[in-house]
């Protein structure tokens, strides 16, 4: 049985913890080694966290010297605090973990054991949307999907679960909010000591890694009797500029650093295409989302430097790569974005002033 060591990252998620930890807990996989993060929450999650970790019965239920309470002075970000707590762990596997996910009792074992397979290195369980154990439940991640266009979905998003994705498969990548990843392969595709980029801050940090992995050869398992829920979802947006900024942000840094020339050369019209619809959505939704290229401009540097290892160090040829992206549908996106925007969080203005 490999050592497993959980990583929570908390922001603010206060009202999502019991039912979380809670799940956590009847796991019935055995070595589970726990490390609680909070960034600078001011919603009392530091206090809950606390009592958790205190308690005699959490203490002989989980690994070593856990559960670890770590208490950051201020949002560092989901990537930055996620790095912190892979390098304090100890576990074989690597399971980070959203605050509004609930897992099944044999989540952890279902998602650990593919990772038993020569050349995989991560694995997605089957995430569906609250409330947990709900007979119609809508699939909400069945991992990572990107398209030719160079915009990425979560695959299977709003299916239903109970008749869709039955069988295991290789996929792009899996969604960060649950899943398990080899330390081995982290240590593998790790730049300049990071294994989530920290630029990145939060959101496609999982799939910048999901790319550095399928260029280093590795493979992501899709496990269909994994079984957690994610309370994000809905058919409209409740997004923040912080989320729209950092979106925006992040996917250029990703084709940045992992992308073939030749590739985007071939695929760019659609990209073009892509861009003008992308950016005119953010003009009508949230437009200082579009200042941060200012940001993309200044990291510019860095990610051509961390290109250049990550290049250096590629085994799968380009149109290997390509092979694996899909095509994109248009009219269900312009559909999705323009037609139907959803709601901006009020308040939101505040949150990069």
């Amino acid at each position: 049985m490999k050592p497993v060591s959980v990583i929570l990252i908390n922001f603010n998620g206060v009202e999502d913890l019991e039912a979380c930890l809670r799940s956590l807990f009847l796991q019935d996989y055995e070595k589970i080694e726990l490390f609680l993060i909070d960034n600078g929450s001011t919603d009392g999650s530091p206090d809950a966290l606390r009592e958790f970790e205190r308690d005699p019965k959490n203490q002989r239920r989980f690994s070593g010297d856990s559960p670890r309470l770590i208490l950051n002075d201020e949002n560092i970000g989901f990537s930055p605090a996620l790095n912190q707590g892979v390098r304090a762990s100890t576990g074989e596997v690597i399971v980070p973990l959203n605050p509004d996910v609930v897992l099944d009792s044999g989540f952890i074992s279902a998602i650990v054991a593919p990772l038993e397979e020569p050349g995989v290195g991560s694995v997605t369980g089957k995430l569906l949307r609250f409330p947990p154990g709900g007979e119609n439940n809508a699939v909400d991640s069945v991992g990572h999907q990107i398209f030719r266009n160079r915009l990425a979905k979560d695959r299977g998003e709003g299916e239903p679960g109970a008749t869709s994705y039955l069988e295991r498969e290789i996929v792009f990548g899996t969604c960060g909010a649950a899943a398990a990843y080899s330390r081995r392969m982290l240590d593998d595709v790790a730049v300049d000591g990071e294994y989530f980029d920290e630029a990145f801050f939060a959101f496609w940090e999982d799939l910048d890694l999901d790319w550095r992995a399928n260029l280093r050869g590795w493979r992501c398992v899709y496990e269909p009797t994994a079984i957690a829920y994610h309370r994000r979802g809905g058919t409209g947006y409740r997004k923040t500029l912080l989320v729209e900024y950092h979106n925006y942000k992040n996917r250029y840094l990703m084709i940045i650093k992992n992308d073939s020339v030749r590739y985007l050369l071939r695929n760019l019209p659609g990209i073009l295409v892509t861009e003008a619809l992308k950016g005119g959505a953010l003009l009508v939704r949230c437009p200082r989302a579009i200042l941060s290229l200012v940001e993309v401009v200044r990291l510019v540097p860095s990610m051509l430097k961390k290109r250049r290892e990550i290049q250096a160090r590629r085994i799968v040829p380009a149109g290997e790569i390509e092979r694996m992206l899909d095509p994109f549908s248009y009219g269900d996106w312009i559909k999705r974005h323009l037609f139907h925007r959803g709601e901006m969080i009020e308040g939101a203005e505040r949150e990069l002033a």
